[in-house]
Order: structure tokens, then sequence, then C-alpha cells
């Protein structure tokens, strides 16, 4: 019994160390969609319409109903270069949301706006992404044209 009761202790001992150990705390790794993107705008016709930055600030996973999608977030500031008219709020500075699912990407440049928005919906491709853009309202498509960003 004298020998038994050594090991106990010390087993006793090591539990006791083990349960009061912390965690390391293992940070997801960082997208690598995260940072600045030089964007540019084009309408049907190839003319610039905007230029300016689009930044995407956080790349996270979030379940929506029984779905785990992957959801964007982010500000933008951009100019008009072009002449065209109706391209909708796509010119100054606001928050952007969006989602990625393989190498397709969704952003609502005005996702607190319930009409009058802008969607960009395209693909990924390294450091770039490139697409459609399309100004909506509740009538339906407006105007709409081409885009791509590309990672500075």
């Amino acid at each position: 019994m004298k020998i038994l009761s050594p090991c106990f202790i010390m087993l006793a001992l090591t539990c006791c160390l083990l349960a009061c150990s912390t965690a390391k705390n293992s940070d997801p790794p960082k997208s690598v969609l995260i940072g600045d993107y030089q964007y540019t705008s084009y309408d049907k016709q190839g003319g610039k319409v905007v230029e300016g930055r689009l930044s995407i600030t956080s790349v996270e996973s979030k379940r929506v109903r029984s779905e785990t999608v992957i959801q964007l977030k982010g500000n933008w500031q951009l100019n008009k270069v072009g002449t065209q008219e109706y391209i909708g709020p796509q010119v100054g500075s606001g928050d952007l949301v969006g989602s990625i699912d393989k190498d397709e990407i969704w952003i609502d440049l005005d996702p607190n706006i319930s009409d009058a928005n802008v969607f960009l919906n395209g693909k990924v491709e390294g450091k770039r992404f490139h697409g459609t853009w399309s100004f909506k309202g509740y009538a339906g498509t407006i105007n709409q044209g081409t885009f791509e960003a590309t990672r500075k």
C-alpha cells in the first residue's frame, strides 16, 4: 500500500496540472481576401464609370439557418470618372457586405438600403476578382456593367 500512495499522489497532481493549464489560443488563419483593392467599373460599352478603393476588412464563417456561409465585410471609396447616368450610389464612400462560395463573390455596396442598391457579382482569381455590377431598384435592374478589383 505504501508504494501505491506515491503513485496516486503523482497521478492526482498531474491531473490537477493538466486541468489548470490554459488552452493555446489559435486564431484562424487570415483570409487571403482581406486587404485593399483597386476598383474600376465599366459601362456596357467598356467606358470607365468609377475608380477607387474597395477594402475587405473581415472574412468570417456565419451560420444562416442550416447553412454556413462565408461573410465579407468592409468599406469603399469610389469616384466617378465617366459621364454615365443612372449608375446608382457607387460614388462617395460607404460600407459593404457580401459573401463568397468557392470562387464566386457577391458584394452589396449599400447594405443598409432596401432600394437603389449596387451589387457586385463575380469570380475570385488569385489577388483579383472581376465580374458584373448592377444598379437595382424595386422595378429591377436599372443599369449594369463590368468591374475589376485588384489587390494592392
